[in-house]
């Protein structure tokens, strides 16, 4: 009987745990994902012909995190989850440490057999444009090679 009850408890003592954690977490600021501070990245792609974008070395994207007030300059630290979609277009997710140190977050669909993704390192200037449309300009050909 006492191990019956030993038992009972232990799972009660982990149904307990789980669902304080489950409250913390549902509570806490990291548990619901952050609002877009830009464009969602479905009004990014309805503004623009994703097949062509990165055309004229100039990307539209979607801001993920950070803030971003005027016109500055950038370095990439990641491009990353590059993988097409059934219609060739990327999604590629990518970290950009600005002029002032703060870093933002961008997702940039776009084809890679026609534009290019970031070169990590590579130096671009970030722009805020109309509507809530951020763009990336890379400083050198965007062209797919």
């Amino acid at each position: 009987m006492s191990k019956r009850l030993a038992g009972l408890a232990a799972i009660l003592s982990c149904i307990l745990i789980l669902a304080s954690c489950q409250s913390k977490t549902s509570q806490g600021k990291d548990a619901s994902p952050n609002k877009d501070p830009g464009l969602s990245e479905k009004k990014v792609e309805a503004k623009i012909n994703v097949q062509q974008n990165g055309k004229n070395n100039l990307y539209a994207v979607n801001l993920v995190s950070g803030k971003l007030g005027t016109k500055t300059t950038g370095k990439v630290l990641t491009d990353i989850d590059c993988t097409a979609d059934i219609k060739g277009v990327s999604r590629c997710k990518s970290k950009i440490k600005l002029a002032d140190g703060s870093v933002m977050k961008v997702i940039t669909p776009h084809n890679m057999k026609y534009y290019r993704c970031y070169n990590i390192g590579e130096k671009v200037t970030v722009i805020p444009g109309k509507d809530g449309q951020t763009y990336v300009r890379v400083n050198t050909s965007s062209k797919a090679s």
